[in-house]
């Protein structure tokens, strides 16, 4: 059995924060969504053409297993450690899975670091993510 991942807390945060149209105590009945494709954003893509085809494969394999593992309808951003690189990405409601990045985990603390108490919300290499708009498809 798979431990948990140490961003699930966070991306469980984030999605229930970006449902303020629910009262308090409804829950979001809308079935998990699971990963159906995985595509890559303009910068992680540039970076996927230096990558070996297994690595790419593995990192798809950890992405789509974190994201499944939360079983929620939709992850608006969420990080994924794996091989020393922290990959930022999201889920929609469809099952499709975006990577934005890959980023060094000494690059990525440094950070959120510098974010503060906004690095609840993620980090790119663009900066701090605010708000779940900036992941959308």
């Amino acid at each position: 059995m798979r431990a948990p991942s140490p961003s699930n807390l966070v991306s469980r945060m984030i999605a229930m924060a970006a449902q303020p149209d629910e009262g308090i105590g409804e829950t979001d009945n809308r079935p998990a969504a699971r990963v159906k494709k995985i595509v890559w954003a303009s910068q992680a893509a540039k970076l996927r053409g230096s990558l070996s085809s297994r690595l790419v494969h593995e990192i798809e394999c950890a992405v789509s297993a974190d994201l499944d593992s939360m079983e929620l309808p939709e992850v608006f951003f969420t990080s994924v450690e794996f091989a020393g690189r922290v990959i930022t990405c999201d889920l929609d409601a469809s099952g499709t899975a975006s990577i934005f990045g890959l980023i060094d985990i000494s690059d990525y603390d440094e950070l959120v670091e510098e974010a503060g108490d906004d690095a609840l919300f993620g980090v790119d290499w663009d900066g701090v993510y605010v708000t779940p708009a900036r992941t959308r498809h």
